[in-house]
Order: C-alpha cells, then structure tokens, then sequence
C-alpha cells in the first residue's frame, strides 16, 4: 500500500511545531535520539488528522422533500364493487304490519298479508336487512311462516326490499277473527284459522274463558268445527295465549241477512262483495244458487238485501234484492 505525502504550508501551525523535530532543532536538554520509524509514525498519524479535517460535511438529505413528493398511497376500498351488493339508496322507508304468509329462504322473498286487509306484500330481502326478534338482534333463520312481523320498506329499483324486519314471538293482548279448525277440550287448545293470514294459530281455552253468540251466552261445546269467530286474548304466558272471551259469529248452517253497497262483482266465479251496513264489516257472498236472471241488474255500487247461509267455509245467497235507485231532482242537483 503507497504511503500518502502530505504537503504542510509553512505558515501552518503544525509545521512550526513539527519542523524542529525532523531539523533536530531542539534544546540540547530535550535532545533524544528518535528512530525514524516514529518520526514516520508522528507523519502518518498527523496526516490522517488533517485528512478528516478537510472532509466536506456530509449533505443533509432531502427525507422530508422525498416524503412530501412521494405520492401518496391511498387506504384498500372496504366495498368490493365485484364481490359486495351495493349500498342501499337513501330513499324513504315506509312501515307496514302483517303476518308473514310465505317465506322463500332459496330466492330471499318474504310475502306478508298486511294487518286490516286482504293485501299481500311481496319483497325481497338480503345480507344488508337487519333481523330483530322481540327487540334483540337477529338474523334471517329466525324469520318462519305465521309470524306477526313489522317491516321497514323501500323500493329497490322497481322492486320492494325489506330494509328492517322485527319478529314479534311474544304476541301482546289483542283479537282475532277467524274459522275454528278444531278444539280439544282435554287440554283446552283452540285451533283458529286467521281470517287474515289463512295460518293456524292456537290458543288456550280457560275455565273462565266466556263464549257468546248475539249476546247469549253459550258453551264451548258450541266451538264447532267451521265455525267462525271472534276472540279476546291476554298476552302470551305460557306456549299459548289465553283467550278472555269468544263470540261465536257464524255456525255451519246458520242464516244471514245482509244489507249494503256491491264493491265487487266477478260474475264468472258467481261472487259478489257487500259493505253490510249493520256491522260495518265486507262479506264476500256467492250467487251460484241463483240463476243468472237474478243478477241482471247487480252491478258494483247496487244496493241489495240479501239471504245467505254459512256452510262451513264461504257465504252461499238463497236470494238477492237490488233497492232501485231514486233518480235526482233538479234541486238536489
């Protein structure tokens, strides 16, 4: 390895202080013999001394340019626009009340027969509907047929979609309506066909349950089969609910009158519907035991009067009265 000359100026401050050294001038006191291998090693090290010296300072880096410049690297999108369902749209939700009537877990469609009408709802549902089930969250195995469900609704393009549905198991006091399937007095279960929902629904017969029919009171001997009533319940205690009061509105055989305005007509299936005046209430009626003479002048806003028996499951009319109209006079004109 080549040993490195370093030139000194004379005006440095180590040449003057090195110089008497090499010339051997020094006092004659301090005079000692020095072997040139340590007047060599004094050189060297003096050297590298000055050679860190005259370094340049290091450049400080640009890490804060660097990072300021180096683009930015943007968080992985949470929503997968191949693999997620998109966002349901911000649009208004409308709530509606029922029982639900069928259930299809294979295609995600629910049908509800809506409280107070005949109407079903049909809607799809999916990962985004949120389940409740008597006010604590759930999911969609819980959901079966016959239930009494509240759903928030929205339209989904053309579609209705079930943004939240609540399950309700404990039912709260209330009534019901509909045709006896069967009752065994053993146990005292009563087995009632909803008039709404067409579902089986059961319920518990007490020894201080009342049973009436037009006001009289009756036995629950008189809960026959076919019969169709209307009932009074307690809130669920036990796996069914206790029934407070029954009236029986209807036996299979029974007669009826009924009075009112047609609100349907389907003269092919020989079915009429009638809002009947005294109790408020729309009767579907059939006319297939009259002949077609008689229904020459029925049509939907008639008033009619009509006779009908109750077989068991429908209204059959024995006769049928149009009220002829009473034309207006120029002063009620």
């Amino acid at each position: 390895m080549p040993i490195q000359q370093f030139a000194f100026p004379r005006h440095s401050p180590y040449f003057q202080r090195l110089w008497p050294l090499f010339r051997g001038e020094l006092h004659p006191k301090d005079r000692k013999p020095m072997s040139r291998l340590l007047q060599l090693s004094m050189l060297l090290a003096l050297g590298a001394s000055m050679n860190a010296q005259s370094q340049p300072a290091p450049v400080p880096s640009n890490s804060n340019e660097a990072a300021k410049t180096a683009p930015a690297t943007t968080a992985p999108a949470s929503h997968d626009p191949l693999l997620d369902l998109p966002t349901l749209p911000k649009k208004k939700v409308s709530l509606i009340g029922g029982t639900v009537a069928k259930l299809d877990p294979i295609q995600n469609q629910v049908t509800v027969q809506t409280f107070g009408s005949k109407q079903k709802m049909r809607m799809g549902f999916d990962v985004r509907t949120r389940f409740f089930r008597d006010g604590q969250t759930s999911n969609q195995r819980e959901l079966k047929p016959g239930q009494r469900v509240y759903v928030d609704t929205m339209l989904d393009g053309t579609k209705i979609f079930a943004k939240t549905i609540w399950i309700e198991t404990q039912a709260p006091a209330g009534d019901a309506r509909g045709q006896v399937m069967s009752y065994d007095p053993q146990d005292g279960t009563l087995t009632l066909r909803d008039e709404l929902s067409a579902q089986p629904n059961k319920f518990h017969v007490a020894p201080t349950t009342v049973v009436r029919q037009e006001k009289e009171t009756r036995s629950v001997a008189d809960l026959k089969p076919g019969s169709l009533v209307s009932l009074t319940f307690g809130a669920q205690g036990g796996d069914h609910r206790t029934v407070s009061e029954i009236n029986v509105l209807a036996q299979p055989g029974s007669s009826f009158s009924f009075f009112g305005k047609v609100t349907y007509v389907d003269l092919s299936r020989r079915l009429i519907a009638i809002a009947n005046q005294p109790d408020s209430k729309t009767y579907d009626i059939y006319l297939e035991a009259l002949p077609m003479s008689a229904l020459r002048d029925v049509r939907q806003g008639s008033e009619v009067g009509i006779s009908a028996v109750f077989d068991g499951s429908r209204y059959v009319a024995r006769s049928i009265e149009v009220v002829p109209s009473i034309p207006l006079t120029p002063a009620d004109r």
